[in-house]
């Protein structure tokens, strides 16, 4: 046996073993969609306050008080440098599906990606210094309505790779939701150490009722280091 097939079998295994050793995470938590516009989420906040009677009636706003409200988070000392995206769908006349759109804290444009999506990739660049994460927060598929979640093809399981190495897969339901994992301490917190990286690799969909992209609205995080 030559050295070029040795190599070629040993790489084989080595990442098998890897990817064997993924664990699949599943949500601790998932929160829909709430049923009221961000108008009037934000009229009834200024109106009656945060945790008013009136808001309640509309289900459970966390969504909106993450991506809207200013309130103090893990993005007070934490900052993505960039998010690349292996493919997208194409820009139409109104709308583009670029990348950076699952990290724009905003729930209405999406990260889409040109066909079914399986194998493309989002990466997510962070700098030494950056407050460490231990959540990831996914709003699967187009949200922004009903018709339209339906409509696109979401994500089934994603497989996480931390600093290009194969972390863990994390299992998504199949709902219009807000989806947070628990995915351990990632991340340095330290300015000696040099950028690091998260890279979500589509591995599985459920498939859209009329388009065959598949959708991410928003991918962000939580942590730690901050307060």
């Amino acid at each position: 046996m030559n050295k070029i097939v040795i190599t070629i079998l040993i790489t084989f295994v080595t990442l098998s073993a890897a990817h064997g050793q993924e664990k699949v995470i599943k949500p601790k938590s998932i929160t829909p969609m709430p049923t009221i516009t961000v108008e009037k989420w934000e009229a009834l906040s200024n109106e009656y306050g945060d945790d008013s009677e009136e808001l309640m009636k509309y289900g459970d706003v966390t969504v909106y008080d993450d991506l809207y409200s200013g309130k103090c988070s893990w993005y007070c000392g934490g900052e993505v440098k960039s998010v690349t995206a292996s493919s997208c769908l194409p820009r139409n006349n109104k709308f583009d599906y670029k990348g950076e759109n699952a990290h724009d804290f905003n729930h209405e444009s999406v990260w889409a990606t040109k066909g079914r999506g399986i194998g493309e990739t989002l990466t997510y660049t962070f700098a030494g210094e950056c407050p460490r994460i231990t959540t990831v927060e996914i709003l699967n598929g187009h949200v922004k309505s009903e018709a339209a979640w339906q409509a696109n093809s979401r994500v089934k399981k994603l497989r996480m790779w931390y600093n290009n190495q194969p972390y863990a897969i994390l299992a998504l339901e199949d709902s219009r939701t807000l989806q947070i994992f628990d995915v351990g301490i990632l991340g340095y917190n330290d300015g000696a150490k040099p950028d690091w990286t998260l890279k979500f690799e589509i591995l599985e969909v459920y498939p859209g009722s009329k388009y065959g992209d598949t959708v991410i609205a928003e991918l962000y995080f939580d942590g730690i280091d901050v307060h």
